[in-house]
């Protein structure tokens, strides 16, 4: 599905019709959170040097500098590899993500609440932190750290987070920044600045909890492929793959015919991959960018280590139109005001269409 500004981009909104929907303050930070990890560009930050914490990675060191060195978050129960213990066997992408990341233990604490990095890494396309929390107070199941990852001198991007609960007031998570941009970049600064936590019971708890790492990428192969198939409308061409020690993530790219514009109100196109071995490959999709409408998107999307004895990849495209409804359009304008209903523009496909696309095949050795 399309995240929330892709649905919402080429709606033609009267600002004069509206219906007002009485929503609490956590449904309104559930939806402020969607809509900033779904923000298709933003103007990059300046790097400011008076950050509480820092760090700088470089392969698998780390120095730091004017600082002391954070303490360990020792009372959260151990957990090894908390990038696999999130997963929980979910997509298998984060197997091999621990062997490849760089151990912080950076800890900044405000309010009664200690937030912790433990580990770091990034891909070349998207950084990966996991974090530990604990707290003086019960935070429920499913409190949310205020503050995307702001991955610098990059278009602006998509993330996701994962927090699970491992004791009384202990937490561990997951957050995620992928970037938008096409070429991938050896080394990233990045900051995560918290500035609230917000639970389910309403309450937000206020603190500072900022953090600046500088990330360098292992080295990667990189296959140029620059292959297109196309059918009913839809053609897909894969520019090319970049294979890591820990992962191998494709960047691909669809295009709309005229005529299924007028016909759906969206089309996504997903991959799925395996290789010559009869190996089936687990990924998680980067989101996607346009410049121009919701239909011509560029896609990137991250899949688990490769076999190293495969000699081919074989790139199954998937093809979704479909219908927007009120079920799977997120037709809502929030402001500190109102609440505003956003209306379904008309089009005359019904339902859904679904079909897959001819395989695009990868030679890698």
């Amino acid at each position: 599905m399309k995240d929330i500004y892709e649905l919402l981009n080429d709606v033609d909104l009267d600002e004069n019709e509206y219906k007002e929907m009485e929503v609490s303050e956590w449904e309104k930070a559930q939806i402020k959170k969607t809509v900033k990890r779904s923000i298709k560009k933003r103007k990059a930050k300046r790097w400011k040097k008076n950050v509480v914490t820092a760090a700088i990675v470089t392969g698998l060191s780390v120095a730091t500098f004017g600082l002391t060195f954070p303490t360990h978050a020792s009372n959260v129960p151990i957990i090894g590899d908390i990038f696999r213990f999130l997963d929980n066997g979910r997509t298998g992408l984060y197997e091999n993500y621990k062997e490849y990341s760089t151990e912080m233990n950076l800890s900044q604490e405000s309010n009664g609440i200690k937030v912790t990095i433990n580990d770091a890494v990034y891909d070349g396309k998207t950084v990966s932190l996991t974090f530990s929390l604990e707290s003086d107070r019960d935070l429920g199941d499913d409190p949310y750290l205020e503050g995307n990852l702001d991955i610098l001198e990059t278009s602006g991007g998509t993330g996701m987070y994962h927090i699970s609960k491992v004791g009384d007031s202990q937490y561990v998570g997951l957050i995620t920044g992928s970037t938008f941009d096409g070429e991938e970049k050896d080394h990233v600064k990045v900051k995560w600045e918290i500035d609230s936590i917000l639970l389910p019971t309403d309450k937000n708890i206020k603190g500072t909890w900022d953090f600046a790492l500088a990330l360098d990428a292992p080295a990667k192969d990189t296959h140029i492929i620059d292959q297109s198939v196309e059918q009913k409308g839809v053609k897909v061409s894969v520019g090319k793959v970049s294979v890591t020690p820990m992962s191998l993530t494709v960047y691909y790219e669809q295009m709309v015919s005229e005529e299924i514009k007028k016909k759906w109100h969206a089309v996504d196109v997903d991959i799925t991959i395996k290789d010559d071995l009869g190996n089936d490959y687990s990924g998680e999709g980067n989101g996607g960018s346009s410049d121009s409408d919701n239909y011509h998107i560029n896609w990137s999307k991250t899949f688990e280590k490769i076999d190293p004895n495969a000699t081919k990849l074989i790139i199954t495209p998937h093809v979704e139109m479909y219908e927007y409804t009120p079920e799977n359009f997120g037709g809502a304008k929030v402001t500190t005001e109102e609440t505003t209903e956003v209306r379904i523009p008309s089009k005359y496909g019904k339902g859904n269409e679904e079909f897959v696309l001819d395989d695009i095949i990868v030679q890698l050795k």
